[in-house]
């Protein structure tokens, strides 16, 4: 049975975050207990996201494990950018991914299409590993928290899934990735890269 949320009640609410708890007074659905989060909800709540990254940013790194291979293309990457840490570029590949590629269902299944397997497996299959921490701003951690409660698998999973595609489509030299890649996603990864 789907309800209607009639019958509304302001109450106070509490969601739970990085074993912390956020609490603020919202609309609740006094049938069926929903919270009806409104645009007040939402902005008190990325308020207190903001100031618990100002002091507590280590709830907002995943810790991911790459090739040492894969760290090597990246450095080589950056060599045009000097001063860009390999960390800012791995945050640069996931928030292009997730404001570009992922929000363009053509992109999205165009990348898919055009990977080069090879190339992939040897990224993720390298037991030769490295450990890198990276940081998210507030709304780009709770997108990657959304995206792997969904897919059912921890961020840092999501975070290595996305730049082993896209250091893929980097260090390809097959014609077609490569065109993908320099029409369709390098240029916003250059303004990223430039910003930071």
């Amino acid at each position: 049975m789907e309800c209607s949320h009639k019958k509304i009640s302001k109450k106070k609410v509490q969601k739970e975050i990085f074993n912390m708890i956020f609490e603020t007074k919202t609309s609740v659905c006094d049938n069926c207990g929903a919270y009806l989060r409104d645009r007040g909800y939402e902005k008190k709540y990325m308020h207190w996201l903001e100031e618990l990254y100002k002091t507590r940013r280590n709830k907002f790194q995943t810790q991911c494990y790459f090739s040492k291979n894969l760290i090597r293309c990246a450095e080589a990457y950056l060599e045009d950018y000097p001063g860009i840490s390999t960390t800012i570029f791995i945050r640069g590949l996931v928030t292009v991914y997730f404001n570009i590629i992922d929000r363009d269902a053509k992109k999205s299944a165009r990348l898919e299409l055009l990977l080069d397997n090879e190339i992939y497996n040897s990224f993720s299959n390298d037991k030769d590993r490295k450990k890198v921490n990276i940081q998210f701003k507030p709304k780009m951690i709770i997108e990657l928290m959304a995206i792997s409660e969904l897919l059912e698998i921890g961020p840092s999973i999501v975070v290595e899934e996305v730049v082993l595609k896209l250091m893929t489509a980097i260090t390809s030299q097959d014609k077609k990735l490569r065109e993908f890649w320099e029409n369709e996603i390098r240029g916003y990864l250059d303004m990223f890269l430039k910003a930071a």
